[in-house]
Parts: structure tokens; C-alpha cells; sequence
């Protein structure tokens, strides 16, 4: 067969032959660029909201992203992804009801439902609780851990039990429920990062809490412990009203030691004022005594008889006056009694002068 190039073929075949060929090879070039086009575009993937992909160049890891959209790595099998969802909350449940379980409770048959601890005071309660938590590294939670969902399960059960294993009974149903979530949460979270540091790098997980949902005694002796969980609600409401009881009384004897201590000062304050004004009494007497020493003993006199002897008629007379008579005042008539030398109506100590002294220096007599 003569080649085409041949200086015997004809120009035409030859025109023919050289556009054949170039039409197959273009064919051909298409195909490759299709072809690698197509596994280039096999490198495109997408990431929602939240999500992380692990990107692993021959098998190696070589990056994660976390940028939301279009992105593109290196085709497979030098590169590959593997997405994972890291802004969800995930729970897992502890203690609830098998299908069994579900079936017996179903039917009208007692159920026991929970997992059961031991207490410090070797006792057994049925506890149900959830575990809430996200992804906080994607390849450790991909690669570093065989099955990771099941090893946070069992750690979980294991932090849980370790906390409500150092309390009583009593301190885990009745008052104790908010520091076993706490103390649970922080022993889960000390042993995860302990494996993660075993391992030479970080936790997988990010642990949110940890929600007591429910915490019985064993179906048995429910009732005894709910009978046991009354009388210290009993216990709770009879020591707040004797708080309550003592506060009053505290607050009404601190308002009366405030109002006996207000009236004492007010009585102080009183005996104090009167001392000052017998005193000061006093001094204008004194003064009063040092200039006439006779008229004011005379007047200290007449004012003293008048205190002491206030509704009793008084009459003064001279020192050894004689023929003196009596005045007599009758009921219904009218002041006109007379006296022997004396006026015609009693007299009164202020309208009476002051008398004279007797020789002897005596103050004068009353007669009554």
C-alpha cells in the first residue's frame, strides 16, 4: 500500500488523508480534555453552614476547611475530602427504656428504666440523663479513634458514675442534682483531653453539658424513698418558717431596744433640763438671800406653808397677839365675816405685808 506523502498519490487523496488525520486528532485532543476536565471537576465539592472537610493528599492529611460554599482540592486519588458536621449540637441518651422494656411498660407490666449507680452509702439508684456536645476536631474525630461515638458513650457512664458514686443516697435524689452535672461534666471532660493527649493530639469533642433528666430508686423501694423525700421537704419548710419566726422577732426587739433607747435619752435629757432649772432656781435665791437674808426666809416661808397646806384657809398674826377670834366662813353667805382688827374679807399670804420679826428673831405664827 503506497503512503500517503508517496510521490505518486494524488493530491487530492492526499488532501483527504492529511484532514482525516487532522480531524482525529483533534478528536482525540478532545476527548483527553474532556476527559480530563471531567476528573479535574471531581476535586469541586461543596460545604454547607457548619460543616468541615478533611482534606488528605495520597492517604496523608493535608489541611481542613471550614470555608462555607464551592471550594476544590486536587483530584482523586491524589486528593480527597471527607465532610463532617461541626456546628450541630449532638445528644446522646443514657438509660432509656430497650424495645423490651418498652413493650413490658406497654403492657401494663412494671419497667425499671435508667442505668443503675451505687451510692457512696451502698445504696442503687436508676438515673437517666443526656449528654449534649459538638465536633471540635474534625480528623480527630474521623481518624484518631476507632469507633468515637462509643468511647464518649462509656466515658460519659463512667464520669457519671464516678461522681454519683462519692455521694449518698440521700444528697443524690434530693439535693445534689445540679454538682453532679457539673462534676460529671468536668470529669468527662478531664479524661477526653487525657486521651487526646495520649494520642499526641486534641479533643475530638467539645463537651456542653450534661442534663440529669431523672434519678429514682429502684422501682422496690420507690415508694419508701419518696416518703423519705417528703419528710426532708417537711424538714426544709419547718427550718425556713423558724428562720422566717426568728428574723421577726430579732427585728421587732431590735425596734423596741431602739425605742427604749430613744426614751431613755429623752428622760435623761429631761432630768437634766429640771436639774439645770433647780439649779439656776437656786442661784437667783441664793442672790436674792445674800441681799435681804430676813424678807426671802420670810417669803421661803409663807410659800412653803402655802405649798404644803394649799386649801386650808390661813391668817397671819403678830407674835403674842391676844383676843384673837376665829373667822368664820358659812356656807352660802356671803364673805362678811369680820375679825377682831382685821379687814372685812380673809386676807390671802400675797395680799398681807410682810411682818416683823419678834425680838427672839422668830417667824410669825399661823393660825388656822
Amino acid at each position: 500500500m503506497a503512503h500517503p506523502d508517496d510521490p505518486g498519490t494524488p493530491t487530492d487523496q492526499k488532501v483527504r488523508r492529511r484532514v482525516f488525520r487532522t480531524l482525529v486528532n483533534s478528536l482525540v485532543l478532545l476527548i483527553a480534555l474532556a476527559v480530563l476536565g471531567g476528573w479535574m471537576s471531581t476535586g469541586f465539592y461543596r460545604l454547607d453552614l457548619g460543616e468541615a472537610a478533611i482534606i488528605l493528599r495520597f492517604g496523608e492529611h493535608s489541611r481542613t476547611v471550614r470555608r462555607e460554599g464551592l471550594n476544590w482540592h486536587w483530584p482523586e486519588p491524589l486528593e480527597y475530602d471527607r465532610r463532617v458536621n461541626m456546628s450541630g449540637v449532638r445528644t446522646t441518651i443514657f438509660g432509656g427504656r430497650s424495645g423490651a422494656a418498652k413493650q413490658r411498660s406497654d403492657s401494663g407490666e412494671a419497667a425499671e428504666d435508667g442505668l443503675f449507680i451505687q451510692t457512696a452509702d451502698k445504696n442503687i439508684v436508676s438515673v437517666r440523663f443526656d449528654l449534649q456536645y459538638t465536633v471540635e476536631n474534625a480528623y480527630a474525630f474521623i481518624y484518631s479513634m476507632q469507633e468515637p461515638q462509643a468511647i464518649l458513650k462509656e466515658t460519659t457512664q463512667a464520669s457519671v458514675r464516678q461522681v454519683i458514686g462519692g455521694m449518698t443516697v440521700d444528697e443524690v435524689l434530693t439535693k445534689q442534682k445540679t454538682l453532679v452535672e457539673v462534676d460529671s461534666r468536668t470529669a468527662l471532660v478531664k479524661t477526653l483531653n487525657q486521651y487526646a493527649s495520649d494520642a499526641g493530639g486534641d479533643p475530638a469533642f467539645a463537651i456542653d453539658k450534661i442534663n440529669l433528666q431523672d434519678v429514682q430508686p429502684p422501682l422496690a423501694v420507690r415508694a419508701a424513698f419518696q416518703e423519705v423525700s417528703s419528710a426532708g421537704q417537711d424538714e426544709e419548710r419547718s427550718i425556713s418558717a423558724a428562720k422566717g419566726d426568728a428574723q421577726e422577732i430579732l427585728e421587732r426587739a431590735r425596734a423596741e431596744a431602739v425605742e427604749l433607747r430613744e426614751s431613755s435619752e429623752a428622760y435623761k435629757e429631761t432630768v437634766i433640763l429640771e436639774a439645770q432649772g433647780e439649779t439656776a432656781r437656786f442661784e437667783s435665791i441664793l442672790a436674792e438671800y445674800v441681799n435681804a437674808p430676813r424678807v426671802t426666809q420670810t417669803r421661803l416661808y409663807l410659800e412653803t406653808m402655802q405649798e404644803v397646806l394649799p386649801g386650808v384657809q390661813k391668817v397671819i398674826v403678830e407674835p403674842d397677839t391676844v383676843g384673837v377670834m376665829p373667822m368664820l366662813n358659812w356656807p352660802g353667805v356671803p364673805s362678811a365675816n369680820a375679825a377682831v382688827e382685821g379687814p372685812s374679807a380673809p386676807l390671802s399670804p400675797q395680799s398681807i405685808p410682810a411682818p416683823k420679826a419678834n425680838a427672839a428673831g422668830s417667824s410669825p405664827e399661823v393660825a388656822r
